[in-house]
């Protein structure tokens, strides 16, 4: 795994998302020598993301097995968030893909 500087990458950041693109292999970034960022290759963020989906799915089956399942209403309303705004949203936007 490649480590560059803040700098390096300001100053070559093309060049260092061409190599990413051509290598699939991470970059890591460093400040003042201390690791603060992780560059990856779009595939790798899309895998990361479908791992992320299906552990998520696996915790919700097992909740609901267990019988500790949260309606969506609850979780929300313990956010903060009113339930109604967001049907209202999801409403909208599916109005807008029909037409």
């Amino acid at each position: 795994m490649t480590t560059i500087t803040l700098r390096e990458f300001r100053d070559g950041a093309g060049r260092v998302l061409e190599t990413i693109e051509r290598t699939h292999e991470p970059v890591i970034i460093t400040k003042y020598e201390r690791p603060v960022a992780v560059l990856i290759g779009i595939d790798e963020w899309e895998e990361i993301e479908a791992f992320r989906d299906r552990r998520d799915a696996e915790v919700i089956a097992r909740s609901r097995a267990e019988g500790q399942f949260v309606p969506l209403s609850a979780a929300l309303e313990s956010l903060g968030v009113d339930p109604r705004e967001v049907e209202a949203l999801l409403a909208e936007r599916a109005g807008g893909e029909a037409a």
